[in-house]
């Protein structure tokens, strides 16, 4: 158990790797906790002090807020013109391998500054195959934000915006009840679940 402070919060920056963190890290979910600690989640782990839930699947990974929004717009009716060539994805087989959320997020941030209140540091807006691998490991990080306390993904009607662009008008998104990937209008409303980068520390 960590030490309490005299709030009742709980102190985080004195967790101890185990031997059993100290493996090669393999896909799956981890637990990432206010100092930057991960461990593999197993259902046994500390409670405390978790930032957010960590997916591995390959070489990639990145961290999943524990919270989301609802009824979010990519561009509403306050929204600046578009600026400049984007890179825009009109095929889902390419829209698929977008990883750059980051990247992404900034360009849709120009546009409209509103879903910088959305994000905290260093958080994006997932890309298309960001949000493709939460689909499909939405069980698993369900299990995960339920042992935490924290807020599900939505599982009927949950349409999940990505960041990745199909034109300066619509945007990819996933349905999380058939984890079918479609485009939409960027002024229609949809759920954002906010990601970070996410590197380990043990």
């Amino acid at each position: 158990m960590p030490a309490i402070t005299k709030s009742g919060q709980p102190v985080c920056n004195d967790r101890v790797s185990s031997e059993k963190d100290k493996v090669e890290h393999a896909s799956g979910l981890y637990l990432i906790y206010e100092d930057g600690h991960a461990e593999p989640f197993t259902g046994d782990n500390s409670k405390d002090c978790v930032r957010y839930i960590g997916l591995k699947h390959g070489y990639m990974s990145f961290a999943i807020s524990l919270t989301e929004h609802d009824s979010v717009q990519l561009l509403d009716d306050d929204s600046r013109g578009e600026s400049g060539s984007g890179t825009y994805y009109e095929r889902e087989c390419d829209a698929l391998f977008d990883f750059d959320g980051q990247k992404n997020t900034e360009r849709l941030v120009v546009r409209n500054p509103k879903l910088k209140n959305l994000l905290e540091d260093g958080e994006y807006i997932p890309s298309l195959g960001q949000l493709n691998l939460m689909a499909h490991y939405k069980d698993s990080i369900n299990d995960a934000l339920e042992y935490i306390g924290a807020e599900p993904l939505a599982s009927s009607s949950a349409w999940y915006w990505s960041s990745t662009e199909y034109s300066q008008n619509y945007a990819w998104g996933v349905n999380f009840s058939s984890g079918s990937a479609l485009n939409n209008s960027k002024y229609s409303s949809g759920r954002v679940r906010a990601v970070a980068a996410f590197s380990f520390k043990l």
